[in-house]
């Protein structure tokens, strides 16, 4: 039994399938074109140029979406420890106490 072969998609498709998957706004065909040539975080968008004109596919499309939902290597989730929590906590009672404080001045315009 022969394999499937996956359905090229131009960049214009492509670009209508990312928003559809995503729901976020379409990128540029432009954009899809340098993940493919430049890619991003080391991970490039399978395409290829046919004669003139660039095509991948919804099977490359997803696995580049997969690429960028992971976190990047190295990278270090955000964490603070209570006692700068609570320095942070103190911080920012003090600094709506000096607002309170301030007396309201006068507000010039500008020229």
């Amino acid at each position: 039994m022969p394999t499937r072969q996956p359905e090229r998609i131009d960049m214009q498709a492509a670009a209508a399938y990312w928003a559809r998957i995503t729901g976020t706004p379409r990128p540029h065909r432009g954009t899809l074109i340098r993940w493919a040539t430049k890619g991003v975080r080391g991970r490039r968008l399978r395409a290829e140029p046919l004669a003139g004109r660039w095509y991948t596919t919804t099977d490359a499309v997803n696995e580049f979406l997969r690429h960028m939902a992971e976190p990047s290597p190295g990278c270090v989730e955000a964490t603070v420890g209570p006692a700068r929590a609570a320095q942070v906590g103190r911080s920012l009672v003090e600094l709506d106490q000096l607002i309170e404080r301030k007396p309201a001045g006068r507000i010039r315009k500008a020229k």
